[in-house]
């Protein structure tokens, strides 16, 4: 089978730059270890991921998260929040499993790039490993790793300031049986992103920006159409349910859909709804 010809790119590696065929996926690998065999006490590795098409951080991020889950046994997530790498938006992950006669603990740090390909984007994914939990030398060390990088490729951020939150149509869901609480920029964003068939057997419960709840009503597919039901959030004084303060301790993880959204941990969105209060 021919390949279809189209411009090759030039791809700039530690020693070397070459012309690389455009139908070739970047599957990039740096790995850093302290010894040349056997476990790593500590090691980092970079690697490269294609992003979908308009895909935000945050949603990579969170299919990171439930890829990882499914794919490691006893997957456990400790932390997802926003950070900065080289001044361009990042996001953080840190988790942890068994492998083998070890637990491997993992600190990772993700940022969207430009890729070889005019107009196409890629995730750069940056990796510390160690097989205790991190001690403050590893944190450091990683940490000095993220400090010192420098983007090449770093894609253009649109100039926006972030509107307080009680400006902002934000809307709070919160999984109890997950311990997550997600943040949306709106109702659409919430509903869109929020599958209904668990909201039907209600896995998920929906808040205001000030943290009062809101009813989910499930929505039957147009007549003749097939498909599964949609649903609505609306504020309806009848509704008996608790507010997010007082469910807040029910979450341990704070995943936020946006960068624009001025909240990045739990404690940020008590604060905030203390100061509401």
């Amino acid at each position: 089978m021919t390949m279809p010809q189209q411009a090759a790119t030039q791809y700039h590696a530690n020693h070397a730059t070459f012309e690389m065929p455009a139908q070739l996926k970047d599957k990039t690998m740096h790995m850093f270890t302290l010894n040349d065999s056997g476990p790593s006490e500590f090691s980092v590795v970079i690697t490269h991921a294609d992003a979908l098409a308009d895909e935000t951080l945050a949603e990579f991020s969170k299919r990171m998260i439930e890829e990882m889950a499914t794919a490691l046994p006893r997957f456990e997530l400790s932390l997802s929040k926003e950070r900065t790498l080289d001044d361009a938006p990042a996001w953080e992950l840190a988790y942890s499993w068994p492998s083998g006669d070890h637990y491997m603990h993992l600190r990772q740090v993700i940022t969207l790039v430009e890729a070889a390909q005019p107009g196409t984007v890629q995730a750069m994914l940056i990796a510390a490993t160690c097989l205790a939990p991190f001690s403050e030398a590893w944190n450091a060390a990683f940490e000095g790793i993220l400090a010192s990088t420098r983007l090449r490729r770093k894609l253009a951020q649109p100039v926006a300031s972030a509107a307080p939150a009680d400006a902002m149509p934000t809307i709070f869901v919160l999984s109890e049986r997950r311990r997550t609480l997600h943040v949306f920029v709106d109702k659409d964003e919430a509903c869109r992103k929020i599958d209904s068939r668990e909201v039907e057997h209600d896995a998920w419960v929906f808040f205001t920006a000030t943290g009062a709840p809101l009813h989910a009503r499930l929505v039957e597919p147009h007549a003749g159409k097939a498909g599964r039901k949609s649903f609505v959030l609306e504020a309806r004084p009848d509704f008996p349910a608790p507010s997010l303060r007082d469910c807040l301790h029910k979450a341990a993880l704070l995943i936020a859909s946006s960068p624009a959204l001025p909240f990045t941990s739990i404690a940020e969105v008590c604060a905030h709804l203390d100061q509401e209060r």
